[in-house]
Order: C-alpha cells, then sequence, then structure tokens
C-alpha cells in the first residue's frame, strides 16, 4: 500500500480542477454556475458529494453543478492508482462551499475539499476562493405559473 502522505494534495487538486476554466458548461464555469443558483435561492452553504453525484440543498442539485463530478471521481481513481492504492481506498470526497454575505458584492465564494479514506483519515484541503466572472445569469427561470403564486 501507498504513503499516506502523498493523498495529502488530492483536496486541493480536486478544487482547482473543479473551479478551473477546464469544468465548463454551456455559459459559464462552476463558480458562476453555483454562485448564480446559490444566490437565486438564497441559500450560503453548500456541500457537493463527489462520490454520491449529490449537492445539499437539493434545491440547487441541477446538471451545470453535478455534470463534472465523474471527471474527478477519475482524478481520485487515478491518484490512487498511481499511488499504490487501491481504487475504494477513498469512502468520501466532498467540497464544503459559502457564500459570505460580507463579500457578495465582489461574488466570492470559498471551498474547502474534505476527504476521507478506509481507515477513517481525513484529508483537508486548504481553503479555497474563487470569483464568480461571468455576468449574472438566471439559472432558475421564474414562468408566469411561479408569478401568479
Amino acid at each position: 500500500m501507498g504513503k499516506r502522505r502523498n493523498l495529502k494534495g488530492l483536496p486541493n487538486s480536486l478544487e482547482q480542477r473543479y473551479f478551473s476554466g477546464l469544468f465548463w458548461w454551456h455559459k459559464a464555469c462552476m463558480a458562476d454556475w453555483i454562485w448564480n443558483s446559490a444566490n437565486e435561492k438564497g441559500i450560503t452553504d453548500i456541500e457537493i458529494d463527489i462520490l454520491q453525484d449529490t449537492v445539499i440543498p437539493k434545491e440547487i442539485e441541477i446538471e451545470p453543478i453535478t455534470s463534472q463530478l465523474k471527471d474527478l471521481r477519475f482524478t481520485i481513481t487515478r491518484t490512487l492508482e498511481s499511488n499504490g492504492f487501491p481504487n475504494d481506498f477513498i469512502i468520501n470526497a466532498k467540497f464544503k462551499i459559502f457564500i459570505s454575505q460580507k463579500y457578495k458584492p465582489i461574488r466570492l465564494l470559498t471551498c474547502q475539499g474534505i476527504i476521507t479514506d478506509k481507515d477513517g483519515h481525513v484529508y483537508e484541503g486548504k481553503i479555497y476562493t474563487e470569483t464568480a466572472f461571468q455576468t449574472p445569469f438566471e439559472v432558475f427561470p421564474v414562468t408566469l405559473i411561479d408569478k401568479l403564486k
């Protein structure tokens, strides 16, 4: 089996990949999708479960946010294999995302990757900050029926 110290950087790698320009969905990157959807729903705390393809709260579990998670799972598998670990060594991989009201005008969010292995060891990434750069757009369009409610 490999050495755990080789996995310490994995949460940071996942954060950087997820928020990079490579992870683009139609008209925006992940920071824009997360920022705009959370802002529309009044959400400040978000948890993305990479292994389970889920987002909490469910109301922003949308395809643009979850579509790239399979690529992150591949990154985990590739990292485990290249460091001598079995593919099932990581049992939990999540992003904890927070949108501070203080930094709302500059559209800044923070993210921390947290990974747990099957022995219970937790790997915490650095707190990563990202800015939503695209012009704000509507993620959940309001329909006439919504307006009449």
